[in-house]
């Protein structure tokens, strides 16, 4: 039976956090789902309660960031994959107008925004927003944000460290590191 559980191949281990990422994702879009329909109202205004509302979109919003963590960290590793094949194999490319490297870092670029957007500016948005109807108590939705978040960027700070400390991949990082860097996922993409 334990078999079953580990990795029979390196492909596996190889996709490992992007799996990871996209399981936390379905989770919180989960919990953020639930919270917004928990906060519905069932009478006459059909009016939302404020606070499961409020989670229930910092949540999604989290979910967002995790989905476009595992989107983007596959495309760009599987990207570096393919230019540092076409390199070795072709020598004396005559390089187009726009390197390809030039174009990897556009991508990294315009995810690392996005990423950003959702994971800290969004967040923000909806506790400035809703700071009339939760009477000055952002500190509580500061809280929440957190303590979904640490857990979530623990898992998956473990992960990367299981994923390179593979037999092909030296380690570089310690499991505290790789956690900070959770907090700015986008340069985990550049730099794996």
């Amino acid at each position: 039976m334990l078999s079953l559980l580990k990795p029979t191949s390196d492909s596996g281990l190889s996709h490992l956090s992007t799996s990871v990422a996209l399981f936390m994702s379905f989770c919180l879009t989960l919990l953020g789902l639930w919270l917004f329909l928990f906060s519905q109202q069932w009478d006459e205004t059909g009016l939302s309660r404020p606070w499961p509302f409020v989670l229930g979109s910092m949540t999604t919003y989290l979910a967002l960031s995790q989905t476009i963590t595992a989107f983007m960290h596959e495309y760009l590793f599987n990207l570096k994959l393919i230019l540092e094949s076409i390199q070795s194999q072709n020598e004396n490319i005559i390089h187009p107008l726009i390197p390809v490297d030039t174009g990897s870092l556009i991508l990294f670029i315009i995810g690392s925004i996005i990423w950003f957007l959702m994971s800290y500016i969004a967040p923000l948005g909806v506790s400035e927003r809703c700071h009339p109807i939760i009477n000055g108590r952002r500190w509580i939705l500061g809280f929440y944000y957190c303590c979904i978040q640490i857990p979530i960027y623990w898992v998956y700070a473990k992960v990367w460290q299981i994923q390179y400390n593979s037999n092909s991949i030296k380690q570089e990082y310690t499991l505290e590191e790789l956690f900070m860097f959770q907090f700015a996922q986008p340069l985990l993409w550049w730099f794996r």
